[in-house]
């Protein structure tokens, strides 16, 4: 952003600092915070505040682009140096992004373009440029009402299947942020999660993600096949992968079969005889289906397959690092004007970013878009647009101006 578009935002999050009071997070002294300021490089960082009252002042006075907070808790969180700060311990925080789960969606609203040699496609990146084989991208992605959703699946996921069960937090030590773009920040406290090292970390998100998962060490190898296969009531990825099994063979096709196994003739005697390998799971105590030519290295195939649509997707770098700078709650997102939003884990399920975050007014504004997809604000889809001059809501031309898609002509009064 630059001139007019720059000031204009600015101005908005000024308003929005002057008469709104943010809360201060939990022990606010001993957390270091950071800011992004408007028409300013870099960001600056080694910020403390004792409490509510003086970060406000900062905040009313600077009027930041994007704020954050460690999730670290440091003796002096005022020093420069990181060695100096005296870490104390740090939440185990995760963040769950649309950008890393994968949506038929993002093929409509997102795009790619290589940096080495111009390559561009729609969607998400692939691993390597088609056409040079660098792994240097300038991605384009949009907010979207279906990544978003699939962003707060995975954030229930991540509670009701991993934190709670297989670790057993409670939903006293959790708390929630909408991180006002693109997905939710998770916050773990409590004295367990405080001390955990980064080693410790790291086998969190291996564990939460199924890296290293092997289904052989789980029941599904031959040396287990005169035992019985897993129970659908067990805890952790024992039961995860065969209530996986379970699901998958009861819905799926003879191609699905097929494509996953690599065998036609597999596949067509587990179709053949769904019923009768449902009930074998079912039983009490479950046995392996008595399907002639179908062994249990067919259903280790099935396990290793739906792994990858149990395990949960977080970003490991945020949960690894114990001295991660978090988007402050109640505070404004700088590339989209949607507040950074508290919620308790009953709200989630009916909460939508694309209206409960708003803050702003509904008063049209004019702006010139350069190119937008089609987006959802409110229920009400805007888009898409090409080139061309439309008078929108103040919410959705924030989020053009502020991500380089539009520049403001003028308010409509």
């Amino acid at each position: 952003m630059e001139g007019k578009d720059l000031n204009f935002i600015r101005s908005l999050f000024r308003r929005y600092y002057q008469s709104n009071f943010i809360p201060a997070p939990r022990d606010a002294a001993h957390r270091e915070f950071g800011f992004i300021l408007f028409n300013m490089e870099g960001m600056i960082r080694h910020l403390s505040f004792r409490d509510s009252e003086t970060l406000n002042k900062y905040l009313r006075r600077e009027v930041p682009l994007h704020a954050f907070y460690s999730s670290a808790y440091y003796e002096t969180p005022d020093a420069e140096d990181m060695d100096s700060k005296g870490w104390i311990g740090a939440e185990l925080v995760f963040d769950i992004d649309a950008d890393h789960i994968p949506t038929a969606c993002k093929d409509e609203h997102d795009s790619w373009k290589c940096l080495n040699c111009g390559e561009s496609g729609k969607g998400s990146p692939p691993e390597t440029c088609p056409k040079c084989s660098s792994k240097r991208f300038k991605v384009e992605a949009w907010l979207c009402d279906q990544c978003l959703e699939a962003a707060k699946k995975e954030t229930i996921k991540l509670v009701e299947d991993f934190l709670i069960p297989d670790f057993g937090f409670s939903l006293s030590d959790i708390s929630f942020n909408f991180s006002g773009h693109r997905g939710y920040h998770i916050h773990v406290e409590n004295d367990v999660a405080r001390e955990l090292s980064l080693d410790a970390r790291r086998e969190i998100t291996d564990y939460i993600r199924g890296i290293g998962l092997s289904p052989k060490l789980h029941g599904f190898s031959r040396e287990f096949s005169s035992f019985s296969p897993p129970d659908l009531g067990d805890h952790g990825w024992k039961g995860r992968l065969i209530r996986g099994i379970y699901n998958f063979v009861n819905k799926a096709s003879f191609e699905e079969l097929t494509a996953i196994l690599k065998n036609k003739r597999i596949a067509k005697l587990i179709v053949q005889n769904r019923e009768i390998i449902l009930k074998s799971f079912e039983s009490s105590p479950p046995r392996w289906p008595p399907i002639r030519g179908v062994s249990i290295k067919h259903w280790k195939i099935l396990a290793e397959h739906v792994a990858n649509d149990y395990a949960c997707n977080i970003d490991e770098r945020v949960t690894s690092d114990i001295k991660r700078l978090m988007r402050l709650p109640s505070s404004l997102h700088g590339k989209t004007g949607f507040k950074v939003k508290s919620l308790s884990f009953n709200e989630l399920d009916d909460f939508n970013p694309l209206k409960d975050a708003v803050v702003f007014n509904y008063e049209p504004v004019k702006i010139h878009v350069f190119r937008a997809p089609r987006i959802v604000l409110n229920d009400t889809a805007y888009g898409p647009f090409n080139d061309e001059e439309v008078s929108l809501p103040l919410p959705i031309a924030i989020y053009m101006i502020s991500k380089g898609a539009a520049t403001l002509l003028r308010s409509v009064n």
